[in-house]
C-alpha cells in the first residue's frame, strides 16, 4: 500500500510524517490529542522546555493507555 505525506502541528511546530491513506484521519486525531496535552502542560506554567513538556505529555498518555 502506498503512503502519503501529512503535516501535523504540535505545540506550534510542524512535522512532516508518512502514513497510509487509510490511517490519515487517526494520525491527525492523535496529533491533535498530543497537541492538546502538551498545550495544557505548557499553559499550566509549571514546566519549561518543549522536551520536558513532551515527556510529561507522553507519560500522561501512557498512563491512560496502561490503565485502560
Amino acid at each position: 500500500m502506498s503512503t502519503e505525506q501529512v503535516t501535523v502541528t504540535v505545540l506550534g511546530r510542524d512535522y512532516l510524517l508518512a502514513c497510509k491513506p487509510d490511517e490519515k484521519a487517526d494520525l491527525l486525531a492523535c496529533a491533535r490529542y498530543v497537541d492538546q496535552k502538551m498545550a495544557g502542560i505548557r499553559d499550566a506554567g509549571k514546566v519549561v522546555g518543549v522536551d520536558r513538556i513532551a515527556v510529561l505529555a507522553a507519560l500522561q498518555i501512557a498512563q491512560v493507555e496502561h490503565v485502560a
